[in-house]
């Protein structure tokens, strides 16, 4: 007997009706009649023939995880259109999400990739071409983002060991005398050695500079090159840097931005790795600390190319698990915001760990059931709307819990790299017919929101960015969201959080079908978009420092992960200062992760990069002649271009908003 005659008991009508809908699923995809199906995944060609064929076998898991292995309440609840799972595709065979990685142990230790041991790199230049086979590596034992939380610090030794290689050839060049055990440990730190070999010492230094540039872009071009994932799709790598304070390590990060200021091939802006400077008191933020320079020239980078973000080490929630003498417990984030520091069986630190899956609320429409813009009551029922926002995180917690026990239940065999080579802590020590659930308990599993904004319109006619009694609610609605992941956490006894969800395809799904259900509501849904997270919307009017200094106070609430944004004109890269200015004021206002918005656009047929309208202003080339590449970021991470890969609401959200000048 088949699954549908199980499930229907031999209702010919039920599986006609399921038979029917993934015919039409498949012309949708076959045809591309369905551009913001195939447009899910704005770093996917989700036209192209794998593309389709990697959207064929998705779509299908998904309909086979809502029809055979989901909770029924859980289902229902999407339906609803109040609950949705983020990759429901990976649901039924327990994948996991995403993980930051142990560069320094897999580099140290060597690894394997299944077909082939690696070992430890003796160089700068062999040791940043491994990072990029390890992030591919991992890439394809789970579904999410994969992460380095302390590049700068993983990658020094290696700088080290190219030094101390050619400060030996430069001692024979130069006739300086050999080399010998008398010499100890060659450093880039090490005076003396300048002062007694002068000319090796340069030469060792400049030498070193040139590979390990060299080393950053091949690197940034492999990680904007190397097509593994399904679809032809890149691996989705971050990589976070910036506090490491040894020669080696500085080099590490000056080679880095500045292999990202020289762009790609033709001089593009890398798509990835997100990059992610870290900001701390007393190590790069001040005049006179010793990375200031770097920070400086990280927003320099940042002003032309987008990247890196900016990570608050200093935020208090950030500080909570913070020892300044272990790097790993510094806090970093996935590009888009992920954030998993904090863990309740003891390892509170990054690598190592990563979260296993998430389940989003759609605030809307707990608003319009409860709010006055409908005209069905004129004063909010605030009781009722907690009593459904309280039902519908229990129905979404569920849902993570059932899905934990399917990831739990996996055996160690199924994610190979990760869990034989440690890239989650502890796997090595698992035989291949062993499960992983013990070693899962270290991750988390997120509640996250969407369109707070709209919420707050279709409660109390404004948003929270309108009216600080409002803006008092929407903080108010987070925090009890929060108290309920903590209190679960300790009922549980695991590690639930809530996370501002980075709606990429999702911000348009939950509108199209709120508004065909309730129509068209002035400030609600009239948009084909609904607004990130907390996010003050997109098309508000207001300065950037004000935009910050509302968005903040949600920070300390979303220990899953958050972003704030400020959106500025194509003059970004000419005004320095005032770039600076604003990123430090986001670190002020205790923001945990911030990054600034500017339009960058480029002419192929010149190379001519900023913003460019119906002709570019270098070569006047007519954009229906040539092709105008308009980079834009999504939800912590750039797109190839806006206008072919974003969603209908993506690219709806990127015409709406305004400049915080």
């Amino acid at each position: 007997m088949t699954l549908l005659e199980r499930q229907f008991n031999g209702t010919t009508n039920a599986r006609e009706v399921l038979l029917e809908e993934l015919i039409d699923l498949g012309r949708d995809i076959i045809d591309s009649r369905d551009l913001d199906l195939l447009r899910e995944n704005a770093n996917l060609n989700g036209e192209s023939f794998s593309g389709k064929m990697s959207k064929f076998g998705s779509e299908y898991s998904k309909w086979y995880a809502r029809n055979f292995t989901m909770p029924p309440q859980l289902v229902q609840a999407i339906d609803d259109n109040v609950v949705y799972v983020h990759d429901l595709d990976q649901y039924a065979i327990g994948t996991t999400n995403c993980i930051f990685i142990p560069f320094d142990k897999l580099l140290r230790e060597g690894f394997n990739t299944g077909n082939g041991s690696v070992r430890p790199p003796n160089s700068i230049m062999t040791a940043m071409s491994l990072v990029a086979i390890i992030f591919q590596s991992q890439q394809n034992a789970q579904y999410g983002g994969v992460s380095a939380n302390k590049l700068d610090y993983d990658l020094a030794p290696y700088v080290t060991k190219s030094f101390a290689k050619l400060f030996r050839k430069g001692l024979d060049y130069f006739d300086e005398g050999q080399a010998n055990e008398s010499l100890g440990e060659i450093t880039m730190s090490r005076t003396d050695l300048a002062e007694l070999y002068p000319k090796a010492f340069r030469f060792a230094l400049k030498e070193t500079e040139i590979e390990t540039l060299q080393a950053a872009e091949s690197m940034v071009h492999n990680l904007n090159t190397m097509s593994s994932r399904s679809g032809g799709q890149i691996p989705f790598t971050s990589i976070n840097y910036g506090t490491c304070t040894s020669p080696e390590g500085q080099l590490v990060i000056s080679s880095l931005l500045t292999a990202t200021m020289n762009g790609l091939g033709s001089g593009e802006t890398p798509v990835f790795p997100i990059q992610i400077f870290k900001c701390k008191q007393g190590v790069n933020q001040q005049q006179g600390d010793p990375n200031y320079e770097l920070f400086l020239k990280a927003a320099e980078c940042s002003a032309r190319r987008l990247y890196p973000n900016f990570a608050n080490l200093d935020a208090p929630l950030n500080l909570q698990y913070y020892d300044p003498s272990d790097p790993d417990t510094e806090f970093a984030t996935m590009g888009c915001r992920t954030r998993v520091l904090g863990d309740r069986f003891g390892r509170n630190h990054c690598s190592g760990k990563g979260n296993l899956s998430f389940n989003t609320l759609n605030l809307v429409r707990l608003g319009l059931a409860h709010g006055t813009v409908t005209g069905r009551r004129s004063v909010a029922d605030e009781v009722g709307f907690y009593e459904d926002l309280n039902h519908y995180m229990d129905i979404a917690l569920e849902g993570l819990l059932h899905r934990f026990n399917i990831q739990a239940a996996q055996k160690a065999k199924a994610s190979d790299f990760m869990m034989r080579e440690g890239v989650w802590e502890g796997g090595e020590n698992l035989a291949p017919e062993d499960s992983v659930g013990e070693l899962l308990k270290h991750g988390s599993l997120s509640l996250g929101f969407i369109g707070m904004a709209e919420c707050m319109k279709a409660m109390y006619g404004k948003h929270h960015g309108e009216d600080m009694e409002v803006h008092a609610k929407a903080v108010a609605i987070v925090r009890h969201m929060r108290e309920y992941c903590d209190l679960k956490s300790e009922e549980l006894n695991l590690n639930i959080t809530l996370f501002a969800t980075p709606a990429e395809g999702l911000s348009g799904k939950f509108t199209k079908i709120d508004r065909k259900v309730l129509g068209s509501i002035p400030g609600v849904t009239d948009r084909e978009y609904y607004t990130n997270s907390f996010h003050i919307p997109v098309y508000f009017d207001l300065g950037a420092a004000q935009k910050i200094s509302l968005e903040a106070p949600f920070h300390e609430y979303c220990n899953a992960g958050a972003i704030s944004y400020v959106e500025l004109n194509g003059n970004a890269r000419n005004n320095p200062s005032a770039f600076i200015k604003i990123i430090k004021y986001a670190l002020e206002q205790q923001v945990s992760y911030f990054s600034i918005n500017h339009p960058i656009d480029r002419c192929s047929n010149c190379g001519y990069e900023g913003v460019i309208g119906t002709n570019c202003p270098s070569c006047n080339a007519h954009e229906n002649d040539v092709h105008i590449r308009r980079l834009r970021r999504v939800t912590g991470y750039l797109t190839g271009d806006y206008q072919t890969r974003f969603n209908a609401a993506k690219q709806a959200e990127v015409r709406d908003r305004v400049k915080h000048l």
